[in-house]
């Protein structure tokens, strides 16, 4: 193993894991860096299912920490949680338009 990586603590070959804590269901998902949240939670939780696209509301969600460790929000999800009556917080997102880029986060549903 290169030293580089001992001593940041990383393995080579080996993708970064981030963490996702689920307050509903009193869980944590461990996914790798950059990876779409959604079919995690379908995976793993009652996480609602039915959205994919960022067209409706149905896979909103509040990110209760964490939100820097996430992809910035399209135009498409910002009107869809407009019409849907939703803050434009960073907070509110809709699942199927959320990267975990690294880190963690904690959602609720």
């Amino acid at each position: 193993m290169p030293a580089a990586a001992c001593l940041q603590g990383k393995s080579p070959g080996r993708p970064e894991m981030a963490k996702i804590r689920v307050k509903n269901d009193g869980i944590e998902i461990i996914v790798p860096d950059g990876s779409q949240i959604l079919p995690f939670l379908w995976e793993k939780t009652s996480f609602p299912q039915g959205c994919e696209d960022g067209s409706t509301p149905i896979c909103a969600c509040v990110i209760l920490s964490g939100v820097a460790n996430l992809n910035h929000k399209t135009q498409q999800e910002i009107e869809t949680l407009h019409r849907a009556g939703l803050p434009n917080s960073p907070r509110n997102r809709l699942a199927c338009q959320v990267w975990l880029m690294k880190g963690e986060i904690e959602i609720e549903y």
